[in-house]
């Protein structure tokens, strides 16, 4: 059989988000505790296309205000290359965390 990715939708995306950071109960009673680490990291994906393994090796001190934008430079561990990626100061919410 032929699988083919489909990308989310924005919506679908930040409802995922959300359900990480609030956590859940699953249908087998599992419960999932909220986890802002895991949620803050998808929001980085999601609005920067880093990949993953570039976002677990961000530091703060790659984290650079440049007027009412925050930039990161980095280079990216699987191509090599440098990379800045640049965001809008209010494009996360407040209280996000790493």
């Amino acid at each position: 059989m032929n699988k083919k990715t489909v990308a989310l939708t924005e919506e679908q995306y930040r409802e995922i988000i959300s359900t990480i950071r609030n956590g859940f109960v699953c249908s087998d009673g599992h419960i999932v505790k909220p986890n802002n680490r895991i949620a803050t990291a998808l929001a980085l994906e999601a609005n920067l296309g880093l990949r993953i393994s570039d976002i677990l090796q961000l530091r703060l001190s790659v984290i650079v205000r440049d007027g009412d934008r925050y930039r990161l430079d980095i280079v990216e561990q699987k191509t090599k290359k440098k990379r800045t990626a640049m965001s809008r100061q209010n494009q996360y919410p407040q209280g996000a965390s790493c």
